[in-house]
């Protein structure tokens, strides 16, 4: 995600189109990102932070580095779409750990995520000022299992800033980029 970055936004028209973002998240070879989660599941709000590395030709991984209780836990995800997930601890592995809400966990959401950017049209493309700084938003809608999803895109170099994700109308998960390159 963070080799957004790469691809700096040299040349591009202050109007993005969703074919844009899809293709310039499909040519991403690989990127890392720090992420600081909030998840508001089951009536328990929950803070982490995690690094995640993007491989397109391998799985993807993440490191959960905060808070500390679970620092070090980490994963790896592959495939498309769902994905095919394992969750490591040190030597311990637990295979084909399959999450209730497929996409809106700490853990797969990330992965779900950066897959709309490269696969799915959103519902609804727009752009918004905040800060001093262009920001191009899209919604992702999947009506099947009432889940929706909005992501915060610099317009400049198309690097993800922010995200929040929602089942059933009520927001479950908020992802804040603090780094990606």
């Amino acid at each position: 995600m963070a080799a957004l970055v790469l691809l700096c936004g040299c040349g591009r028209s202050a109007e993005m189109s969703a074919e844009d973002v899809r293709a310039h998240f499909a040519s991403l070879d690989s990127c890392t990102a720090h992420l600081k989660i909030i998840s508001d599941l089951d009536e328990s709000v929950l803070e982490f932070e995690s690094d995640y590395v993007y491989n397109k030709e391998d799985s993807d991984s993440f490191t959960l580095t905060a808070p500390e209780s679970v620092a070090g836990i980490g994963g790896r995800i592959s495939g498309e779409e769902n994905g095919a997930f394992t969750l490591q601890y040190n030597d311990l592995q637990l295979d084909d750990i399959a999450p209730r809400h497929t996409g809106l966990t700490p853990a797969d959401a990330w992965f779900c995520l950066l897959n709309d950017l490269r696969y799915a049209a959103p519902a609804q493309v727009w752009s918004e000022h905040t800060n001093g700084e262009s920001l191009l938003v899209l919604r992702y809608e999947k009506a099947d299992d009432s889940v929706e999803k909005q992501v915060w895109l610099r317009q400049s170099d198309l690097q993800p800033v922010y995200a929040e994700l929602y089942a059933d109308g009520a927001r479950v998960l908020t992802i804040q980029v603090e780094s990606c390159q």
